[in-house]
């Protein structure tokens, strides 16, 4: 379970939206989240004056306080540190302390994305931890971060292509979901999939579901046509209410990406559901590139 997370926030209420999401996974693990509040890089060129350096630090200060009063509460214990760095190695800095790091995709508005948007993006490829990628909505509340925060644990969804990399995301998947989870295991198929494909793929999702199922675990099986995996996976999402999608990607490494590698950026861009993402396995990898193992993934 995920017991130490690590919220990085930028002063804006899109990063702020994160953190119901956060506080509920700690309080389900009996876990703490820590608040990571980051400075820009141009707060540390070598020109700018100390005392704007300190004047933007104790504003940073102001803006973490303020959000430890708001949600700060005897049942998760929240804190909060500031930082004077570059962000991405800031927030790969305090990772190593923590099991989860969730944040939005994207901080403040029009083309200052920051903070939010390319400094998540590097963190989903390059971080070790899992990351719990975040789409805020236009129309966004407290009340409606803590309503989809609970979504999370009722419907959660895993896309598996037949690869160990892709059941390393199933595998991740017990230690997020509770008993009461209902879990979608999907596989996307091209739409002029045969049927001794559709049904070989039909098997692969049975046998990854087996030890699940054994267990008494609620588990729902779909093979979807569609030409565009990260299409399908979004839509199946949204049709069954999952308030989570589980994927995992290869991460940093060369340019090659294996399918679900790429198709995990894709859901995350441009779909609205939360993402745990997580990064497979150096061990699943052959000299960078192909995914080991038979094709069969099962979880026990």
């Amino acid at each position: 379970m995920y017991r130490n997370i690590l919220v990085p926030v930028d002063g804006s209420s899109l990063s702020e939206y994160a953190i119901p999401f956060a506080l509920e996974i700690a309080r389900r693990a009996k876990g703490r989240v820590r608040l990571l509040r980051a400075m820009p890089e141009s707060l540390i060129v070598t020109d700018i004056p100390v005392s704007i350096q300190a004047s933007a630090r104790k504003l940073a200060q102001g803006e973490v306080d303020r959000l430890i009063k708001a949600y700060g509460g005897a049942e998760v214990p929240l804190d909060a540190e500031v930082r004077i760095g570059f962000p991405v190695e800031e927030i790969k800095r305090a990772a190593t302390k923590a099991d989860l790091i969730v944040m939005t995709t994207h901080g403040r508005g029009g083309v200052q994305r920051w903070v939010m948007g390319s400094v998540a993006d590097k963190i989903i490829r390059l971080a070790a931890k899992p990351v719990l990628a975040i789409h805020p909505p236009m129309k966004r509340t407290r009340a409606t971060a803590e309503a989809a925060a609970l979504r999370m644990f009722r419907d959660a969804m895993v896309s598996l292509d037949g690869s160990p990399v892709a059941g390393q995301a199933l595998r991740e998947l017990k230690q997020f979901a509770d008993g009461g989870t209902r879990i979608h295991i999907v596989r996307v198929v091209a739409r002029n999939a045969t049927v001794a494909m559709r049904d070989l793929a039909e098997s692969d999702l049975k046998d990854a579901a087996s030890g699940l199922v054994a267990r008494g675990v609620n588990v729902v099986q779909s093979v979807e046509k569609n030409d565009s995996p990260a299409e399908a996976i979004v839509d199946y999402a949204l049709r069954k209410g999952c308030g989570v999608i589980v994927m995992s990607t290869r991460g940093a490494g060369g340019v090659e990406r294996w399918i679900l590698g790429g198709v995990t950026d894709k859901v995350v861009r441009h779909g609205p559901t939360p993402v745990l993402v997580i990064r497979a396995s150096r061990a699943l990898w052959k000299n960078g590139k192909r995914p080991l193992g038979a094709r069969n993934v099962v979880v026990v």
